[in-house]
């Protein structure tokens, strides 16, 4: 027997959306600071917005994620060195 899985949708300042697959993606997504508290998110199944911020789901990848601030300015730095060494490969 499967679980369904439930699909979110997250809306950002400027009103872009994109569909997260599951709570597990979104999870992910905000503990990586791909989604801001600001950024506004609803299941798939229902008309009200929230916002990221203050989803009870999130509260423990929030906690974690305000002990490290350092990790966002890695993960840049990452793909930065990342795109030049991609553009190094290219430009042979």
């Amino acid at each position: 027997m499967t679980r369904a899985v439930m699909r979110y949708r997250v809306k950002d300042a400027s009103g872009r959306e994109l569909v997260v697959p599951s709570l597990r993606d979104l999870h992910h997504l905000y503990a990586h600071g791909f989604l801001s508290d600001d950024d506004l998110v609803r299941s798939e199944t229902s008309e009200r917005w929230v916002r990221v911020g203050s989803m009870r789901a999130l509260d423990g990848v929030r906690e974690i994620r305000s002990e490290r601030p350092g990790r966002m300015i890695a993960i840049v730095a990452a793909l930065v060195t990342l795109a030049a060494a991609i553009g190094l490969l290219l430009a042979r």
